[in-house]
């Protein structure tokens, strides 16, 4: 029996700079490609980035170099790279797992700025993973129906609610929500 596990991040994306970047099925990101792409400081080339970081991350699994042509970083890696490279890298490039990651609306708009790019596939990957999520979250909702919140959680669950219809009005209506 052959079993097929993926990773958490598998097929995640990340905009930075309005280019996307997609994880390997190790939920793993290029760096080598980030670097180019973003046409980062040649002497901030992943290649490069030899500190005693980098060597904890590669041995705990969290970095690989594949001969040279490119180097794979799991998202804490992905990050502790960006923070080598600057501080203001750091926070752009952590912004950006935050938003994708965590945030439907700015995945939607990911995925529409993929597809018109080009890269339909992992458009289309993307928003299957969107509705798989959403499928998720529904039967969860549905778990916690009768359970009493604190006022807090109450108000928290307000402002998100409101928060996510605006996001969505705006996004039903081809502007960018912020």
């Amino acid at each position: 029996m052959n079993i097929d596990i993926k990773h958490k991040h598998a097929g995640h994306v990340i905009v930075i700079e309005g280019h996307p970047f997609k994880a390997n099925a190790a939920g793993q990101w290029n760096l080598t490609e980030v670097w180019r792409a973003l046409k980062l400081d040649p002497k901030k080339s992943p290649g490069q980035w030899r500190t005693k970081e980098a060597k904890r991350l590669e041995a705990m699994q969290n970095l690989h170099s594949s001969n040279g042509a490119a180097s794979w970083a799991t998202k804490r890696a992905t990050i502790e790279y960006a923070a080598w490279v600057s501080p203001e890298f750091k926070d752009m490039v952590f912004d950006a797992f935050e938003a994708v990651l965590e945030n439907p609306e700015v995945a939607h708009a990911v995925a529409k700025v993929m597809h018109e790019s080009g890269h339909r596939h992992s458009a289309t990957i993307l928003e299957r993973i969107l509705t798989e999520n959403q499928e998720r979250n529904s039967i969860l909702r549905g778990l916690s129906k009768g359970r009493t919140l604190s006022p807090a959680q109450q108000e928290h669950r307000r402002v998100s609610r409101r928060i996510n219809a605006e996001a969505t009005k705006a996004h039903k209506q081809g502007r960018e929500w912020c």
